[in-house]
């Protein structure tokens, strides 16, 4: 469970990182954008240990809780700044305005950011999808095609995303 909890934070770490523009709009972050980042890193990671680590129930509870709040907020973040820097993209604005970029690459940028809202989407959305899938059609003796879905989902994620 701890290793879910990490490669899940690794995994919107990174999301998050791209969607705020690190090394694609521009090579820094602010130290706003850093605390930001570093905090809900934190919070995700500290939540998600403390809830796999609990065993009294109803502090248990309180620690998903809290976990499912830092994850849905980091979420919305990510949404929100994608579409941010897709849209500053899509005017041609560009974050760093020492050496602005031709067309071509105000263009590749344009596509990764849509790369990463298209794989956040579906990976959103298709874990959802195989739970109904594992609930409705596998069999107990079948849980192991739920595992190699989520692994070969998560697998296609980071192709997409190193292109």
């Amino acid at each position: 469970r701890i290793g879910e909890i990490l490669t899940g934070g690794a995994f919107l770490g990174m999301l998050l990182l791209l969607s705020m523009g690190w090394s694609v709009t521009r090579p820094n972050l602010t130290k706003r954008e850093e605390k930001t980042f570093w905090g809900a890193l934190v919070l995700y990671l500290v939540f998600g240990v403390l809830h796999s680590l609990c065993e009294t129930p109803s502090l248990c509870q309180g620690y998903q809780l809290a976990f499912y709040i830092v994850r849905i907020v980091i979420t919305f973040g990510i949404i929100v700044a994608v579409n941010t820097n897709v849209e500053r993209l899509r005017q041609g604005h560009i974050l760093d305005l020492s050496r602005p970029d031709s067309p071509t690459v105000l263009f590749l940028k344009l596509k990764l950011f849509t790369n990463v809202r298209l794989v956040f989407f579906v990976c959103l959305v298709l874990p959802i999808v195989l739970m109904l899938i594992d609930l409705t059609v596998l069999s107990w003796d079948q849980q192991w095609v739920a595992v190699l879905l989520q692994e070969a989902l998560f697998l296609g994620a980071y192709s997409i995303l190193a292109q």
